[in-house]
């Protein structure tokens, strides 16, 4: 019997959830001190309790995951642990999705170059300081969830802000030539929440969130001499999702998006998506879409439609969450003899 796994953080309580809905057996790799949120819910048939997501990598984690017939479900929480390339080479139970993706995803280089390969619409890259002429996001070396981010307005406030940030000890003086500059682009962000179907060969919309972050959207309520006195430098760390539906005139633009996306993962990284990814977008005064970061597994924003959203609802006569999705899809795939093309 094949059973549903993931680790205990980021999206786990709907990714059980779903494969429970979907009649399959559970199995949580837990983090040492979260046991208590998980058994409130009672939603998985197993617990196996790990120090950290480098445990994954352990032989006898590895063997408990090869007995229970698990399939790993990753989210976030395995992404932002590093040791990816460790993870494509040395975990032997059957992920769901493309394993080799998330390396892409965890490296700033490689995320760059395959959006510029999918010609999806991307803000200006700086390679250096010292080239800044406008608003720029800079994003710091090893920053997960948005956390160190910070938007400057020119490269003489960029200069400023980094020896801020040196100071905090956020980033150390020799990690600067590794840090991200983009051009800000002035707009609404938007998370669409993508899930590509390998076994019915096509693209669904099931979502899209706008996050919530910190500092930046409590600096609002702050009235700006305040704001001036403080000298405070936003930052972007998420704390929580709020769901937003489109206009229906961008959904054009938000498919072509992720059907060039899936074109060109397909070619750098095969077998390509398969299942649930994010274009992290903003769109801007004129309509225009930009991309700025993927996701390239599910996004934590899916936590806000358990019950479904209502783009799922047009595809599905019943709830249907991204962890639901995903069990279904494993269901499918197995009734038809061919797990291999939902895992990797």
């Amino acid at each position: 019997m094949v059973c549903v796994a993931t680790i205990g953080s980021h999206s786990a309580l709907q990714i059980l959830k779903g494969a429970k809905m979907e009649g399959l057996k559970t199995l949580l790799l837990c983090l040492k001190g979260r046991e208590g949120i998980y058994a409130r819910y009672g939603l998985a048939d197993e617990i196996v309790k790990i120090d950290s997501p480098e445990d994954l990598l352990r032989g006898d984690v590895q063997e408990r995951l090869l007995e229970s017939g698990a399939i790993l479900v990753p989210h976030g929480t395995l992404i932002s642990g590093g040791r990816l390339e460790e993870f494509e080479r040395g975990f032997r139970p059957p992920v769901f999705g493309n394993r080799y993706i998330f390396r892409w995803e965890f490296d700033r280089v490689l995320k760059d170059h395959l959006l510029r390969e999918a010609g999806i619409r991307i803000p200006k890259k700086f390679e250096c300081p010292e080239d800044v002429d406008r608003p720029v996001m800079v994003k710091l070396p090893g920053a997960e969830g948005g956390r160190g981010y910070f938007v400057a307005r020119d490269g003489k406030d960029l200069d400023r802000k980094l020896n801020e940030v040196v100071k905090r000890g956020l980033l150390k003086r020799e990690e600067i030539d590794r840090i991200f500059i983009q051009e800000y682009i002035l707009g609404v962000t938007l998370y669409p929440h993508y899930f590509y179907s390998p076994m019915l060969e096509r693209l669904e919309l099931l979502g899209c969130d706008r996050r919530y972050e910190s500092n930046v959207d409590g600096i609002g309520r702050i009235c700006a001499k305040d704001q001036l006195e403080l000298d405070l430098i936003p930052t972007f760390r998420v704390i929580g999702n709020i769901p937003i539906v489109l206009r229906e005139s961008l959904l054009t633009e938000v498919f072509d998006a992720g059907e060039r996306f899936i074109a060109a993962a397909r070619r750098l990284v095969p077998p390509g998506m398969i299942g649930p990814f994010c274009l992290e977008m903003v769109c801007d005064e004129e309509g225009r879409l930009y991309t700025f970061e993927f996701s390239g597994r599910i996004v934590a924003g899916t936590n806000l439609f358990i019950e479904g959203s209502p783009y799922s609802s047009l595809l599905f006569d019943e709830p249907m969450s991204m962890g639901r999705r995903i069990a279904r899809e494993i269901k499918l795939a197995l009734g038809e003899g061919k797990i291999e093309r939902v895992t990797t």
